[in-house]
């Protein structure tokens, strides 16, 4: 999440969370803020600092246009944290995506763009 010239992100309001989960056993670690997500990881704000090298899940949530809640989950690795105010930001990178999580991603993509461009 820290080459910034080859990915395409895109901003999404503090009103959008995430919860972090390890894996596999699933055990929940912190919920917290999403920041940007990208095709190949998210950033996200959270009240814990997890271990670069962490293997999680990342269950996003949000409201659509239309008023239904989403649900969107992501297995990923723990690319980088950095302390900020009393928590952490973290970048996220996804792997082992199947192409139900894929689409899953261009679904959560599309919303975000629909909403940031109303």
């Amino acid at each position: 999440m820290t080459d910034h010239a080859h990915r395409f992100a895109n901003r999404v309001p503090d009103t959008d969370w995430a919860e972090v989960t390890s894996n596999p056993d699933g055990h929940s670690l912190a919920v917290g803020h999403l920041k940007d997500v990208s095709e190949g990881g998210l950033s996200l704000d959270l009240p814990v600092c997890l271990q670069p090298g962490a293997k999680v899940q990342v269950k996003l949530s949000k409201l659509t246009h239309g008023g239904l809640l989403r649900h969107f989950q992501f297995k990923g690795t723990v690319v980088h944290a950095e302390t900020f105010g009393q928590g952490c930001v973290h970048g996220i990178k996804f792997t082992d995506m199947t192409p139900a999580e894929q689409t899953a991603l261009m679904d959560y993509l599309c919303e975000v763009e629909y909403r940031t461009a109303s």
